[in-house]
């Protein structure tokens, strides 16, 4: 059976107007609620894409089950897979982040300010600010109780960023719904995110000097959870294709390790967490120190969006790694005495 199974169970038995499901009389359309298998009757171009997206597989995806297998916690679950109240637990997990995980009100359905009118044989509420608010859900909390981070710490921040951000006026669903496209791909899609980022690069004798700058971007970039990063790279490579020197920067959150490497607890844990994720704009520069002369050397650069799989906060050159998209990259020529500085 295909992607659609838990929409449209029901669908081909219980016709979208059938007096079983919707009510005929406008008093009683106030209080039915439809179950998640009955949105596909009536929504099924919605549910098409929505079963082709990531938020369809946000428990089976064989990234967050490496990560669960480590860590098969109830509060990752909760984003992941959120109607284990409603449903079995094999159905919730197939299921992961449905329609009422974001549309479900305590009475109604909500959504968004109304395109056109609307004859929905359900509550519905109409609300300016969901396309915002309803993602908060989700993409911005704190780290569970008994982590061991201070309260505060937040594990993820992408609304707060959104709020300080040149695009505060527009909402998620703006760039991230175009078009109401419920197949949430923009962070999976290579030419989108080469497109959001802006770069100038530049050699300083043997340093790397760029200039980033986000386009079209209203938080942080990368944003999310803790295991995404931009990998800046860059070295000094002869004619001969000889390394001769190399260097490289995560731009992240970077927490303090809880531990010592040796598993001792760090008392120092709690310090304030180092964001040099890129804000809109940011300089970065990378010194590069050759043994001898590396003037003549060229520079070869390149910066990847890592999802992380496993990572090491000590060492972060040697974390495991699960996708990376190539969003830029360059060679800068040897200096000749025209172009010394």
């Amino acid at each position: 059976m295909g992607p659609r199974r838990l929409l449209v169970l029901l669908a081909a038995l219980l016709p979208a107007c059938d007096e079983r499901r919707a009510p005929s009389a406008r008093e009683a359309a106030a209080t039915w609620l439809p179950r998640e298998d009955e949105c596909a009757a009536c929504h099924g171009e919605i549910a098409d894409a929505w079963a082709r997206s990531r938020h369809h597989a946000a428990f089976t995806n064989a990234d967050f089950q490496r990560a669960y297998a480590r860590e098969p916690t109830p509060f990752c679950r909760e984003c992941h897979a959120p109607e284990h109240a409603r449903l079995p637990a094999s159905e919730a997990d197939a299921l992961g982040v449905g329609c009422l995980a974001c549309h479900g009100g305590p009475a109604t359905i909500v959504t968004g300010a109304a395109r056109t009118g609307s004859d929905a044989p359900h509550g519905l509420r109409r609300d300016p600010s969901f396309a915002t608010h309803t993602c908060a859900r989700c993409h911005e909390f704190d780290f569970p109780e008994g982590s061991g981070r201070a309260p505060g710490t937040m594990m993820q921040t992408t609304m707060r960023e959104h709020r300080a951000s040149a695009h505060a006026d527009r909402s998620c669903a703006d760039c991230h719904m175009p078009g109401a496209d419920h197949g949430f791909a923009s962070t999976r899609d290579p030419a989108a995110m080469q497109r959001a980022l802006e770069v100038l690069a530049r050699r300083d004798g043997d340093a790397l000097a760029l200039d980033l700058r986000t386009r079209d971007v209203g938080h942080a970039f990368p944003t999310g959870d803790l295991f995404r990063r931009l990998a800046v790279h860059a070295a000094l490579v002869d004619a001969d294709g000889r390394e001769l020197a190399r260097d490289v920067r995560y731009l992240a959150r970077h927490f303090v390790p809880r531990h010592h490497p040796d598993g001792r607890l760090r008392h120092d844990a709690d310090l304030p967490v180092a964001d040099d994720r890129i804000h809109g704009a940011a300089r970065v520069r990378l010194e590069l120190r050759p043994a001898g002369p590396g003037g003549a050397a060229e520079l070869v650069w390149r910066i990847d969006l890592e999802r992380v799989d496993a990572r090491d906060p000590d060492r972060p050159e040697t974390s495991t790694i699960a996708d990376t998209i190539r969003l830029a990259e360059g060679r800068l020529p040897p200096i000749t005495p025209a172009s010394s500085p």
